[in-house]
């Protein structure tokens, strides 16, 4: 049973994993025939690296994995002990994870153990928060830094702000801060790490009410590729302090910790409506035009989901109002009126906690039980997506290729489910200059995301990797060649430009001068 099933079985859809950055049996979102990147016998993280492959024959001696356990107060696994094979693998399945060691550390210090013996030992290194890489780049053949063990949240009342670890989970974020009555902007996968998420900008479940996650970032605590512990914001080192809200993660440090801005939890009213497959058309013209007026507090994403098991296409909007819930049903009006009596019409009115615990398809779960849940290999589907930028208005065209591609998962064997995504920013996002943070797409109306899922781990993700991107490439004389950095795709040459137009420029800057031998280096980082 899908999440979507679930939730709407028990009465108590929302938004059905509105803007999801996972899609394991997600009714929702959560890579073109380019040469598909699966489960790499050497992660790119270590092919792009300018240190060697210890052992191999090149003259490098092999590390001193002891010497490295002793320098950290956290754990050191190897293949075959204690931890390891839990440590090891990824959110996605379809990747295959097997670093020479996995540091867990327990505090800054450790992290910044790790990063000078990869420095010195010249083992290529990845880092790992959620684990939710789409292109499997949380892990390498060498060192395996997992800050999963940072995930203190730690709030101050006083100044409404909260310190949060980099290994914290989304549905461990949500639930400390409701617990003292505050939240800020984000996704709906309850596994998915904070960093990750921030470093790429962060589109989430209220990001028109309140803007992108790293918007509230006050500070960021960081190791950068000398081994030096930085605390860095808008006054202090405010060129690394930019490239950290939206450059992505990977390019330039280790994130230890952040210091974000809170706001007072709201009352969270979700929306599920779908409407018979016949009017997709209609109802994502009609979409697009509502949501550039809607009001701010309004976030919502326009899907249409293939199930090509029983041939089932659905057409849906779904989302979530932070104003009166006596109004949602006036803000939903708009859109009604240009598409149509719906066949599906859900409408709730939640807490805070309880909105993201039922977005992260955990219900009447604790957060622990809901990770434990979500992590469990029943509920972690392989995956391929990629991604789009919508930054005007869809012509009738982009929206018949937008249908047609929902079409044409019908006729993709061994399928699970895909989807085509638009997901509105606009609203908050907006309150913040283009060039105020990295993040590439201030004025975009939407990101649009193209998923693909299946059941097998063991099947070949080719076709599914080559259905979605040639979904992008379908989309792409309308939309152009923008992506999102947190829907990386390997098949994105032009993944600069995509990714962060004019500023990669500064990116390329900051890089220069806080890694300028590319220590920290991954097929898709800033280049110096």
């Amino acid at each position: 049973m899908s999440r979507r099933q679930w939730l709407r079985g028990a009465g108590l859809a929302g938004t059905a994993s509105v803007l999801a950055a996972c899609t394991s049996h997600a009714s929702s979102a959560p890579p073109s025939t380019a040469p598909d990147v699966t489960a790499p016998s050497a992660p790119p993280s270590a092919a792009a690296s300018p240190v060697a492959s210890a052992g191999t024959g090149d003259g490098v001696s092999a590390p001193d994995w002891p010497k490295l356990a002793a320098a950290m107060k956290g754990r050191l696994l190897r293949p075959g002990g204690h931890g390891y094979a839990d440590a090891a693998p990824l959110y996605d399945r379809r990747f295959t994870s097997k670093p020479q060691a996995i540091a867990v550390v327990a505090t800054a210090a450790d992290v910044a153990a790790a990063i000078r013996f990869a420095a010195e030992a010249r083992v290529p290194f990845a880092m790992r928060s959620g684990g939710h890489s789409y292109e499997g780049w949380s892990t390498s053949t060498g060192l395996q830094v997992d800050v999963s063990g940072l995930n203190r949240v730690t709030v101050d009342r006083s100044s409404a702000t909260a310190r949060i670890g980099a290994g914290t989970k989304l549905v461990d974020v949500y639930t400390a801060l409701a617990a003292h009555g505050f939240g800020i902007p984000g996704g709906s996968c309850p596994t998915v790490g904070v960093t990750g998420l921030t470093l790429g900008g962060g589109v989430g479940l209220l990001t028109r009410a309140w803007g992108l996650t790293c918007d509230v970032v006050r500070s960021i605590d960081v190791v950068t590729a000398d081994g030096v512990a930085r605390t860095v914001s808008a006054k202090s080192e405010p060129g690394l302090f930019w490239a950290l809200r939206g450059g992505g993660g990977g390019s330039f440090g280790a994130v230890t910790g952040f210091t974000m801005s809170l706001r007072p939890a709201p009352t969270v009213s979700t929306f599920y409506l779908t409407w018979p497959f016949g009017a997709a058309h209609e109802m994502i013209d009609a979409w697009q035009h509502w949501i550039a007026k809607a009001d701010k507090r309004l976030t919502s994403t326009c899907k249409l989901l293939t199930d090509p098991g029983p041939g089932r296409r659905t057409a849906m909007v779904a989302g979530t109002w932070i104003g009166p819930a006596s109004e949602l049903s006036a803000q939903l009006a708009p859109l009604l009126k240009a598409v149509g009596t719906p066949s599906e019409r859900i409408l709730h009115s939640h807490g805070y906690a309880d909105a993201m615990l039922l977005e992260a398809g955990c219900s009447g779960r604790s957060a622990s039980s809901c990770v434990s849940y979500a992590l469990a290999p029943a509920q972690r589907q392989p995956f391929a997506a990629t991604s789009s930028i919508m930054n005007g208005t869809l012509s009738g065209s982009a929206i018949d290729a937008a249908v047609g591609r929902a079409t044409a998962a019908l006729h993709v064997s061994e399928l699970h489910e895909a989807g085509v995504s638009f997901d509105s920013l606009g609203g908050e996002v907006t309150a913040l200059a283009a060039d105020d943070t990295a993040f590439g797409h201030r004025t975009a109306r939407a990101t649009v995301q193209y998923t693909a899922t299946w059941t097998d781990p063991a099947t070949s993700a080719a076709k599914f990797s080559a259905f979605v991107r040639g979904s992008r490439a379908a989309m792409t004389p309308h939309l152009g060649g923008g992506g999102y950095v947190n829907y990386c795709d390997a098949a994105i040459t032009d993944y600069p430009a995509a990714y962060w137009g004019s500023g990669y420029v500064r990116l390329q800057q900051v890089k220069r001068q806080y890694d300028p031998h590319a220590l920290f280096t991954f097929p898709q980082s800033v280049r110096p």
